[in-house]
């Protein structure tokens, strides 16, 4: 059974972002107006580039209690991925 965890963010809670889809927020800063100069800041820094101001309200964690089937004798690294076994190639 999967349980929801909320957090709600009373501080630090605004960003100024670059839409990238490989990059996330990286400064918070604590009020609208610190994060309104920051996109300013930024954005003329870079002609032509939109910068989004957000506001983050919650951030929502899905924790999984449902127990994973691993294969006897393989290790499964932090974050459930299984490390690769060690096959015709040499790996040890």
């Amino acid at each position: 059974m999967s349980t929801a965890v909320i957090t709600h963010r009373e501080s630090f809670a605004y960003m100024a972002w670059r839409r990238n889809p490989q990059r996330d927020p990286r400064f918070r800063l604590q009020t609208e107006d610190e994060a309104m100069e920051q996109a300013e800041r930024l954005a003329r820094q870079r002609p032509g580039s939109t910068y989004i101001v957000m506001r983050e309200i919650a951030r929502v964690t899905i924790s999984n209690s449902v127990p994973t089937a691993n294969s006897p004798g393989r290790s499964v690294e932090p974050g459930g991925i299984p490390l690769p076994s060690s096959g015709s190639k040499g790996i040890a």
